[in-house]
């Protein structure tokens, strides 16, 4: 009887396992699949020389994992995973050499693509408000702080602190918390600029935060198809055009200008349409205030979005929504190490950014697919924790992607491989020295 019970609990294991396996596989593993990778790298020029002992998938996948397994980004973290979990034995060099211009544009394509291969859980809650929208976006940029070598392809713009610096500029999407497009500059580069030079997507919410305001710029957004719902900027004057509450008087208010309204105590939020001025004519855009009620100072937002979609303390609520990129740069600076930027070759320095927004990637799949397996709305889990938890994920996941079956006895060789190859003395003759004084 007990031993039919075992076998039975190791049957119902093993299917479990089987399942968990077949999914990570599918939203995962197949982000990345090794014959699309190589036909990239022969299109990229990743491979220059044969035999190629590198091959691009593993090479990719470490650069990707091993920054997360170490905690720093660099070529020595890249050189010790490909030796100890994906088995290629190379001088440090090798590896080095590895990093041009083939290697960035392989990095950067595969990024978008997994990008674009991402699971896309619902969010039934949030979508009821906003099922309208085929996507709800937001664009910003964060600094990278770049060695002082590329001070001259990378000016900062506060050269007495940083020499060189870049910036990258991302547009994320909020309700399922992933970067979906990427470009790199000088820090000098206009963020704004960078936006209204993509291309708008139609049927789209964007949300933005101050950065990005250009009263022509939101025109271009409602002229394309796309919504828009941003802060109010602390200077703004426009002229008030229509009034739904909010406001004393309201008949004699239209025309004014929004800062001599006088608001009513009634409210704890005023509502109304207001003219903006744009370099070829004037822009219509709802103006909504909500009242702070420990300062008495109303939070302003501009939107394109009508009263009778979403009320006043709905667009405060839904604008919070933008913190969302906000903790995807801090699980790429944090957890993927995206400042640990410190070499002068402008290839390794775009691999190394393709690399970190390839590994973020992986993770924000990861998330996903945990918690359909676990039958728990996504959002119940956090994106900077499962950063935490990467240094425990980049060499198993490895080991799956390249359908390595690994053995008690091949994982103690791993193990003792990954010290004595990666954890070399890298400065000899100096330790040498050392223990000759003591001699």
């Amino acid at each position: 009887m007990r031993s039919r019970i075992a076998r039975d609990r190791e049957r119902k294991r093993q299917r479990r396992a089987t399942f968990f396996y077949a999914q990570l596989k599918r939203e995962v593993l197949s982000c990345l699949p090794r014959h699309e990778v190589e036909e990239v790298a022969g299109q990229c020029g990743f491979y220059r020389r044969a035999p190629q002992q590198i091959r691009a998938i593993e090479f990719a996948l470490c650069c990707a994992l091993g920054a997360t397994a170490e905690g720093r980004r660099g070529f020595a973290s890249v050189w010790r995973l490909l030796g100890a979990a994906a088995g290629v034995d190379v001088a440090r060099s090798a590896v080095t050499q590895r990093f041009g211009e083939g290697s960035a544009r392989l990095l950067e394509q595969l990024a978008h693509r997994a990008i674009a291969r991402l699971p896309n859980p619902q969010h039934p809650e949030l979508l009821g408000k906003l099922r309208e929208f085929d996507h709800v976006l937001a664009n910003d940029g964060t600094v990278l702080r770049l060695s002082p070598l590329l001070k001259k392809l990378f000016p900062a713009t506060r050269t007495n602190v940083v020499k060189a610096a870049g910036k990258l500029h991302a547009t994320a999407d909020l309700v399922h918390r992933r970067i979906v497009d990427i470009e790199l500059t000088g820090e000098r580069h206009s963020e704004l600029a960078v936006a209204r030079s993509k291309p708008i997507v139609r049927n789209a919410l964007y949300i933005n935060d101050l950065g990005y305001n250009s009263y022509d710029y939101f025109r271009d957004l409602c002229d394309g198809g796309a919504e828009l719902l941003a802060r109010l900027k602390e200077g703004a004057n426009p002229t008030v055009i229509q009034i739904s509450h909010g406001v004393r008087a309201p008949a004699a208010s239209l025309g004014k200008k929004l800062k001599d309204l006088t608001f009513t105590k009634s409210h704890d939020t005023f509502d109304l349409v207001a003219e903006f001025p744009t370099s070829t004519g004037t822009v219509l855009l709802r103006v909504v205030g909500v009242r702070n009620p420990e300062t008495g100072e109303y939070h302003c937002y501009l939107t394109s979005l009508p009263p009778d979609m979403l009320t006043a303390e709905e667009i405060a609520c839904l604008y919070a929504l933008r913190w969302q990129i906000e903790l995807l740069f801090k699980l790429l600076k944090s957890s993927c190490h995206l400042d640990h930027l410190n070499t002068g070759n402008v290839d390794a320095v775009r691999t190394h950014v393709y690399a970190s927004i390839l590994a973020a990637t992986i993770l924000s799949a990861l998330l996903t697919t945990a918690a359909t397996s676990a039958g728990v709305d996504p959002r119940e889990l956090s994106v900077l924790a499962v950063g935490a938890a990467a240094p425990l994920l980049a060499v198993p996941l490895l080991l799956l992607w390249l359908e390595r079956r690994v053995t008690p006895e091949e994982l103690a060789a791993l193990i003792l491989r990954a010290l004595a190859i990666g954890c070399r003395d890298q400065n000899p003759a100096r330790t040498r020295q050392k223990w000759g004084a003591l001699g």
